[in-house]
């Protein structure tokens, strides 16, 4: 198992024993796989500075940089904030403010430690690609789309997993299963990005 792929995982083991040790409502796991989505946008600016041109002759541009990274964060935003919106209202019965949102995380023990567990393990995703190089040999476009199969997934995965807890016998069962559920998609996603990294260092290459 590949450092960024094995960071996650451990970043879904500990948030599962947390949730167990702390005795959370499995809604918890859901608002923080909906909260990954922010983290994703987080590790994706810098990515913004650093990926190749799609024209080499433009050179580096920083204000087209800018200007194309805060375009995604918008638009970004509004799809992440629609998705946390449904998470609130379907599972704590509330809309999503800031109020309600500090109140969930000062509320829930524990839980700064496995958002910095999610952070930490993006990071390293971020700093493995840097070392191999496809952070900066990915077109500049290309980072535009590169978050969203991701999300609209684990979007998906935590909507219907949400549906699944009405019909489960108890708290641990239910925790339990979402984060098997989270690995595997986890798992099923690396592979799928690791099959297109070699594909487009192939066509590089030819």
């Amino acid at each position: 198992m590949k450092l960024p792929l094995a960071a996650l995982v451990v970043f879904n083991l500990l948030t599962l024993a947390i949730a167990l040790y702390m005795g959370w409502d499995p809604a918890v796991i859901l608002f923080l796989y909906w909260a990954e989505n922010v983290v994703v946008a987080i590790w994706q600016i810098p990515r913004f500075f650093l990926a190749e041109n799609d024209r080499p002759n433009a050179g580096y541009k920083p204000l087209n940089r800018l200007f194309i990274c805060l375009f995604f964060l918008v638009h970004y935003g509004i799809f992440t904030f629609v998705h946390g919106s449904l998470v609130f209202e379907l599972f704590f019965n509330q809309g999503l403010n800031r109020e309600n949102l500090l109140a969930l995380v000062t509320n829930t023990p524990g839980i700064t430690l496995a958002l910095a567990g999610m952070f930490l393990s993006h990071g390293v995703q971020f700093f493995s690609d840097l070392g191999r190089k496809t952070v900066t040999q990915t077109k500049l476009s290309a980072l535009m789309m590169q978050p969203y199969q991701r999300v609209v997934i684990l979007h998906l995965v935590v909507l219907l997993s949400g549906l699944a807890l009405t019909f489960l016998p108890g708290t641990a069962i239910s925790i339990i299963l979402l984060a098997a559920i989270k690995i595997s998609m986890d798992v099923y996603l690396d592979k799928k990005l690791m099959k297109k990294q070699e594909a487009a260092h192939h066509v590089t290459q030819f």
